[in-house]
């Protein structure tokens, strides 16, 4: 013997196509090539990604582009989960925003979708995710607080491309957002 093996298994001595001679290799080596290619398939960098802490959880936000979808946004629970949690959504858009105000468990995304700016927001807690909002604006939103202290989101409407836009504030109240009278 050369100190070499092959990787696969031999049955009658043959050399099978899919194996290879792989110096100071048994066995192991087969699972290797059969795995690599499956794992870096299933491997996709992120565009933007978030780490959010909740009462008892923490949780993983990660938006991947996908060929077929154009993006996915991604959420699970990847800490002291209270159930087993893994959110996913894809999206058309292109993503701008990722971010977090440790207020309310609300997770804002801000994406490009053409002519207008896409506001997305989920809130994420022991309990689930839940989607809040899903609001478009012709001109670049603001995230801020209202005079109460609550989440708020202003977003500029226009009717036709020659009127100046208005701005419109809707406010996180009672789960979602909503445009005080």
């Amino acid at each position: 013997m050369d100190g070499s093996y092959w990787a696969g298994k031999q049955t009658d001595g043959s050399r099978p196509v899919a194996d290879m001679r792989v110096p100071g290799m048994m066995g192991h080596m087969r699972y290797l090539l059969i795995a690599l290619p499956l794992l870096l398939a299933s491997t996709v960098s992120p565009v933007a990604s978030l780490r959010v802490d909740g009462e008892r959880s923490t949780f993983s936000v990660v938006v991947e582009e996908r060929a077929s979808t154009g993006y996915n946004i991604r959420i699970a629970c990847v800490s002291t989960c209270a159930q087993p949690i893994d959110f996913s959504e894809p999206i058309g858009d292109v993503p701008m925003g990722l971010f977090s105000r440790n207020q309310d468990d609300l997770v804002f995304s801000l994406w490009s979708g053409g002519s207008a700016y896409r506001v997305r927001v989920w809130q994420v807690s022991d309990a689930g995710v839940r989607k809040v909002a899903e609001l478009s604006s012709r001109g670049r939103p603001d995230f801020l607080t209202d005079s109460t202290g609550r989440s708020a989101i202003r977003t500029y409407e226009a009717d036709s491309g020659v009127e100046p836009f208005k701005p419109v504030l809707r406010s996180f109240i009672k789960g979602r957002f909503v445009v005080e009278p």
